[in-house]
């Protein structure tokens, strides 16, 4: 994933440090993401892009969690752990299987080509009538200022989908059922959603 190598010489504490996005864009999106996680029970999770593990301490607690990071050094659960991207997931996993894919805030570094890979990737590790649940930024809004500013203030590579284009990769990747969940920033505006697929 183009850019997140920035993140290998980060300690934990630098990579979860809040910004401005944080209180306008993602704290407000927990208001809808923690709830629905800890609603789960009983599954074996791969979180994918997990950074230090923020919403898997959370998963942890009534599931069995594994974790795929470019940069592993930065979650300090105790957790098994993969190095390597959202792309490869077959390859670092092995005949490992799971209930539930999920995956938040790591597809803006997806490239298209690399999105559709993911989304058939983390089909192939499912279990049958599993499911994936990911993030995704808006091309609308907060959404759209975020990752343009991302490529003019800081050089940093990162990609929006429309609903319709998430969709239409998913159903690619094999997945039928298909539901997208809003993720509203401060005030409500535009900023993400959540698509959760079997």
């Amino acid at each position: 994933m183009k850019n997140y190598e920035r993140y290998l010489k980060a300690t934990p504490e630098e990579y979860d440090k809040k910004t401005i996005m944080s209180y306008f864009c993602r704290i407000p999106s927990d208001r809808k993401i923690m709830p629905m996680i800890s609603e789960i029970r009983n599954k074996k999770i791969l979180d994918v892009g997990l950074g230090t593990g923020y919403y898997s301490r959370i998963l942890m607690k009534n599931n069995t969690v594994v974790g795929v990071d470019q940069n592993p050094h930065l979650c300090r659960l105790p957790i098994k752990l993969y190095q390597g991207d959202a792309t490869e997931l077959t390859k670092l996993v092995k005949d490992e299987k799971f209930d539930i894919v999920f995956s938040t805030w790591t597809t803006e570094y997806l490239n298209y080509e690399q999105l559709s890979a993911f989304f058939a990737e983390s089909k192939k590790v499912l279990k049958n009538n599993g499911q994936i649940i990911t993030t995704v930024i808006s091309r609308y809004g907060l959404g759209f200022i975020y990752i343009t500013l991302a490529k003019i203030l800081r050089g940093i590579s990162k990609y929006n989908y429309r609903k319709k284009q998430v969709i239409e990769k998913l159903k690619e990747a094999g997945f039928d059922d298909i539901k997208i969940i809003k993720l509203n920033s401060w005030l409500y505006f535009p900023w993400a959603y959540m698509a959760i697929a079997e």
